[in-house]
């Protein structure tokens, strides 16, 4: 009896190993202040990454894929801040187990420069300017609506 016992403790601990190696970190997104962005001149971007479950239970590059995307996706975007992810995961059967693939593609905005700061704007202009980025797709209901409040603040 004790054999049946030590046998299926160990299938246990075999089960809960390979479990836990198929788990990755969460991906922490940096925020972009939209009232320092020069909304006029954004750009997309994309990061992609892959990985392979290879026969279902060893994986190679499958944990943590979503960060290197996003790392991906911030050297596509240089200098500039990014907004507006989007995350795309797709999976499919290959004939040594199943490839997972991970694309973000977001819209990138340079930081105002001093220059641009400089230079008086109507609260009226503004708010026409926001209202036509968020029409257009490249504002956020949340982007939106923050830009709104802190054009009025300002």
């Amino acid at each position: 009896m004790s054999i049946k016992i030590s046998t299926f403790l160990t299938a246990i601990i075999i089960l809960a190993s390979i479990g836990s190696g198929c788990t990755g970190n969460k991906v922490q997104f940096a925020d972009a202040p939209i009232d320092k962005l020069d909304l006029s001149r954004g750009h997309k971007v994309t990061g992609r990454a892959s990985g392979l479950q290879l026969f279902g239970f060893i994986p190679i590059g499958v944990n943590e894929r979503q960060i290197r995307a996003y790392e991906r996706l911030k050297e596509d975007a240089g200098e500039d801040l990014v907004t507006n992810i989007k995350i795309q995961d797709v999976w499919k059967w290959v004939f040594i187990g199943m490839k997972y693939n991970t694309m973000m593609t977001a819209t990138a905005y340079p930081v105002k420069n001093s220059s641009s700061n400089s230079t008086a704007q109507s609260m009226g202009q503004r708010l026409d300017e926001l209202k036509a980025l968020h029409e257009k797709g490249k504002l956020t209901d949340t982007e939106y609506n923050t830009a709104i409040k802190k054009a009025i603040e300002h």
